[in-house]
């Protein structure tokens, strides 16, 4: 069992840095992924606060088209007037209706003033988010550049790292211990094994029982720490 622990203790430390490697390999994309959702995310509201603007100046437009017609009506209706100044119910008929058509105008105008200091803020409000989103478009391509870069990197020293770890295993471990190990190395985070130093497992620092100690000693059989499941080995 001294040749297992010693075979297992040869491949811990390049196992940790394979774990460390591997997690930085998926998380290098994974994080470009979570900046490519809010740079699209800021682009989506950009594209909202957009069309808003687009239907207040469709609504500005109508307002204006009307407003323009009504004043035509009005000037037409003045002139009927003018020509009716005999007959005092038409004329009464002509001032009814414009001004009607004056207090329409009015309240059209004044909605429309509304929407124009409505849409002033929204094209504002776009032009910032446009500069915005510009500016973190920027900053995302080098990123992801970088991102690239460093899982190429990643991806070599994987390589390197599992070539190495088999090259070191040779086959020298029993299969039911190997699998303990690998299960225990997803588990714990890259960190199978750890020291028995005056019987505190150096992996959780909780006390072991004394016979766990004494079959640790004997070296016959795989022994795991009772609170953290690593497998122990007492210090050289």
């Amino acid at each position: 069992m001294q040749e297992v622990l010693r075979a297992l203790r040869g491949i811990q430390d390049l196992d940790f840095e394979l774990f460390q490697v591997n997690r930085e390999y998926a998380r290098l994309p994974a994080e470009r992924d979570v900046k490519r959702e809010e740079l699209d995310r800021r682009i989506h509201r950009r594209d909202e606060i957009d069309g808003e603007l687009k239907t207040l100046q469709a609504q500005i437009k109508e307002i204006e088209d009307h407003t323009t017609m009504q004043r035509q009506r009005m000037r037409k209706v003045e002139g009927e007037a003018a020509k009716s100044r005999a007959d005092a119910a038409l004329l009464a008929a002509f001032q009814h209706e414009r001004q009607s058509l004056r207090r329409e105008i009015g309240e059209a105008e004044e909605e429309g003033l509304q929407f124009v200091e409505r849409a002033d803020e929204l094209k504002a409000r776009v032009e910032a988010l446009d500069a915005e989103i510009a500016e973190a478009e920027t900053v995302f391509t080098e990123f992801s550049g970088n991102v690239d870069t460093e899982s190429a990197e990643a991806g070599k020293r994987l390589e390197e790292l599992n070539a190495e770890r088999e090259k070191r295993l040779g086959g020298s471990l029993p299969p039911d211990v190997l699998d303990v190990y690998e299960r225990l190395l997803q588990a714990r985070e890259g960190v199978a094994l750890a020291e028995l130093d005056q019987r505190v497992c150096q992996g959780c620092y909780m006390s072991v029982p004394a016979n766990v100690f004494v079959r640790l000693s004997r070296a016959v059989d795989l022994v795991q720490c009772p609170s953290c499941d690593r497998i122990l080995y007492l210090p050289d």
